[in-house]
């Protein structure tokens, strides 16, 4: 049975960049613009995973990361960023709210796929 996955990201290109990725690996492939749209579509398929962008409009990745782990607290989610705004470092506040893993952008696509597997098979960087 084919690996579902949801990739929540205000970014267009690369939303699209990883749904080609992910499908060429056999996965089943779910998108949201936001994390409100992320969330409401999780809450209609309970996928394997969720890849979240940190910094998007409506509702940002932490917020999404918070509302499904609350709702869903066996969820897998990996936040994904290259924002870094002074000493906050909003990758580790990422795992502190939930997330499996994280992973700074740009990322080369080997590594977002052996991340994922790896969260997958239980062996990513829980906290």
């Amino acid at each position: 049975m084919a690996k579902s996955i949801l990739i929540i990201d205000d970014d267009l290109s690369l939303r699209n960049d990883l749904k080609e990725i992910f499908e060429c690996k056999d996965y089943e492939v779910y998108t949201a613009g936001d994390g409100k749209e992320g969330i409401e579509c999780y809450r209609r398929i309970t996928t394997d995973i969720v890849l979240t962008d940190i910094f998007m409009p409506d509702k940002d990745g932490l917020e999404t990361i918070h509302e499904i782990k609350k709702e869903f607290p066996e969820a897998k989610i990996i936040a994904m960023s290259e924002i870094h705004l002074g000493n906050t470092d909003f990758l580790k506040i990422a795992r502190y709210m939930g997330a499996k893993d994280c992973i700074r952008k740009p990322f080369a696509h080997e590594d977002i796929i052996r991340l994922v597997n790896l969260t997958l098979d239980g062996n990513g960087n829980d906290k």
